[in-house]
């Protein structure tokens, strides 16, 4: 996965659980007003963007890990997906998906 900001490409910066979009302006050599008018225009916000990404990550690292039969803690996942936080992950993730976290993945 990564961000794709007009023509530029960035893999997982959005796995930098610090990463804000003054930060991402900085790394991409843009400003926050543009990379902001840039969600906009493609009917998003920075912060819901960097969370399916982040997500999606999870789902993915999840699934992973269920087909290798490995050992895992939801909350290691979410840290390796980005979050900084269980509670943003969980949060973020009730928003995209429409469950809690537990709900969605055990039922």
């Amino acid at each position: 996965m990564y961000i794709r900001v007009g023509r530029y490409v960035y893999t997982h910066l959005y796995l930098q659980n610090d990463l804000s979009l003054s930060n991402l302006a900085q790394t991409i050599g843009t400003n926050r007003t543009y990379l902001t008018y840039y969600f906009s225009s493609h009917g998003t916000t920075y912060n819901t963007y960097i969370n399916n990404l982040r997500i999606n990550h999870f789902i993915s690292l999840y699934d992973e890990a269920v087909a290798n039969q490995q050992n895992f803690s939801i909350q290691q996942l979410a840290y390796n997906s980005g979050y900084r936080s269980y509670t943003t992950f969980s949060t973020a993730f009730k928003q995209r998906m429409g469950k809690n976290v537990t709900k969605r993945l055990y039922t």
